[in-house]
C-alpha cells in the first residue's frame, strides 16, 4: 500500500518538475491557466477526503468460523455499509489475523465504490498452523483522496475470537475398558429393560415406547399415558492422565513431546466420546486441571479448549500429579496415561490400583527420538519386558514422525 501511495507522488513530482521547465518556453497566460487548473484540481480533491474524514460513516461487520483445526483454512466475511451520504471509494481494509503465519497475519482488501446507504461483502481466508486462542482484529481503513495523494487511517475495533483446535487423528483400535456402575443422578436413562437396568422413574409416554412399559396404575391417576424409565447401570468411565512437563518437552514445534501429547490426548478424547464413555482429565500445565467425569458434545469441547491453550509449563513430575489424585480414580474403570518413556520405572505404581479393578492403558513417547538430529533412535525396539506381564498391559509406544494412526 505505501509503495503504491508513494509511487503515486513521485509520480505527480515529476509531472510537477516537466511542467515547471516547459512553463520556461511557455506564455504566462498558458501557464498561469494550468497552473491554477491543477492547483484547483488538487484543493478539491483534498477537500473532498476532509469531506470523508468529517462524515465517516462506514460500518464493518466480521463473520467467522469459531471453531477450526490446526493447518485448517479460516473463511472471513466481512460486510461493509456506508451510513454516510458521501460515496465511498478507494478504500484499503487491513485486518489483523494472528491465527494466521506469515505475510497472511495482515490482508489488504480494496472494496469498488460503495453508494451511500449501500453494502459491500468480501471473503477472505487463511490458514491457521498452530493450535491456540487467538483475538483477530482489529480492522485499519485507509482512505484516498481522488487522486490517492493524500489519506487518512481510521481503526476500527471490530475484534473476533478463534478457538484453532489441535488435529486429531482416526483410531481404529483402542485397548479394552473396564466397565463401572453409574450413580443415580445425571445418567444416561434407556427405554428398554434389560438385566443391568434399574428402576429409575416415569414420564409421559412417547410415540414408539414399548406398551409392555406403561405404568397403568399412574397412568389411570393422571388420565394420560405414562410410563416407566430405568437408569443404565453398566457404562464405561476413562481418566486421561497427563502431565505437560517443561523440562520433559523435547523437539521443538509440532515435532515436540508437547504437540504430540495434545494431538494424542484429543484423539482419545474424541474417539470415546463417540463411543459414550464417560471421560475424566487430569492434568498439569502450569497448574491443576481437573475436567470432572462427563460425556457428550460438550464435555468434548470443553476439553478441546483446555488443549488448545495448554502449554507444557508444569514444575511437578508425573509421579506427584498422580499422587495427588490416586485416591480420585474410581474404581471399575480406566486410566490412560500419556508420558514419555523417562517415567517407565514409574508404571508400577499405578499398576497397584488392580486392586480396585482399574485397567491402565500407558501410551509411552520415546524422548530420544524428540532430539534434535537424533531421529534414528525412532525405529528402536519397544521394550515392553516386565510390563506385559503385569495385568495384560501392552503399552503404545510412539516416536517422533511416526504415523499415530497406525499406532492407534
Amino acid at each position: 500500500m505505501y509503495r503504491k501511495f508513494l509511487g503515486k507522488w513521485i509520480l505527480f513530482l515529476i509531472l510537477l518538475g516537466f511542467s515547471l521547465f516547459m512553463s520556461l518556453k511557455t506564455p504566462y497566460v498558458i501557464f498561469s491557466f494550468f497552473f491554477w487548473t491543477i492547483l484547483s484540481i488538487l484543493i478539491t480533491s483534498f477537500l473532498w477526503l476532509v469531506l470523508v474524514y468529517l462524515f465517516k460513516k462506514l460500518h464493518l461487520e466480521r463473520k467467522i468460523t469459531l471453531k477450526i483445526e490446526e493447518d485448517d483454512t479460516l473463511d472471513i466475511s466481512l460486510n461493509i455499509k456506508n451510513r454516510s451520504f458521501l460515496p465511498v471509494f478507494d478504500v484499503i481494509l487491513e485486518d489483523h489475523l494472528d491465527c494466521a503465519q506469515g505475510q497472511e497475519r495482515q490482508k489488504f482488501i480494496m472494496p469498488d465504490l460503495l453508494m451511500p446507504n449501500s453494502t459491500a461483502t468480501l471473503n477472505y481466508h487463511c490458514v491457521c498452523p498452530l493450535r491456540g486462542k487467538y483475538r483477530v482484529g482489529p480492522i485499519f481503513a485507509y482512505f484516498f483522496d481522488p487522486l490517492g495523494l493524500f489519506y487518512f487511517k481510521k481503526t476500527y475495533s471490530v475484534y473476533s475470537e478463534v478457538y484453532v483446535y489441535p488435529r486429531t487423528f482416526k483410531i481404529h483400535r483402542f485397548p479394552a475398558l473396564n466397565r463401572g456402575t453409574s450413580p443415580w443422578m445425571g445418567v444416561e436413562t434407556s427405554r428398554v429393560s434389560g438385566d443391568d437396568d434399574e428402576f429409575f422413574g416415569v414420564r409421559e409416554y412417547k410415540r414408539g415406547d414399548p406398551l409392555k412399559k406403561i405404568h397403568w396404575m399412574v397412568s389411570a391417576r393422571k388420565n394420560q399415558l405414562i410410563v416407566k424409565e430405568f437408569q443404565r447401570q453398566s457404562f464405561f468411565r476413562a481418566t486421561i492422565l497427563f502431565n505437560l512437563e517443561k523440562e520433559d518437552n523435547f523437539g521443538e514445534g509440532k515435532e515436540s513431546v508437547e504437540e504430540y501429547t495434545i494431538k494424542i490426548v484429543a484423539s482419545i478424547a474424541r474417539y470415546l466420546t463417540n463411543l459414550g464413555v464417560s471421560i475424566e482429565i487430569i492434568s498439569h500445565a502450569g497448574e491443576v486441571v481437573h475436567i470432572p467425569f462427563n460425556k457428550g458434545e460438550d464435555h468434548l469441547e470443553e476439553i478441546l479448549k483446555f488443549l488448545t491453550v495448554a502449554q507444557a509449563e508444569s514444575r511437578i513430575t508425573l509421579p506427584e500429579l498422580f499422587a495427588t489424585f490416586q485416591r480420585n480414580i474410581l474404581e471399575d474403570s480406566s486410566l490412560i496415561v500419556v508420558m514419555t518413556d523417562r517415567n517407565k520405572a514409574f508404571l508400577p505404581a499405578m499398576l497397584s490400583l488392580g486392586v480396585r479393578n482399574v485397567s491402565i492403558v500407558p501410551v509411552f513417547l520415546k524422548s530420544l527420538t524428540f532430539l534434535k538430529d537424533d531421529f534414528s533412535q525412532r525405529n528402536t525396539k519397544d521394550d515392553n519386558a516386565g510390563i506385559s506381564e503385569h495385568m495384560g498391559i501392552n503399552p503404545i509406544y510412539i516416536a517422533c514422525r511416526d504415523n499415530l494412526e497406525e499406532k492407534f
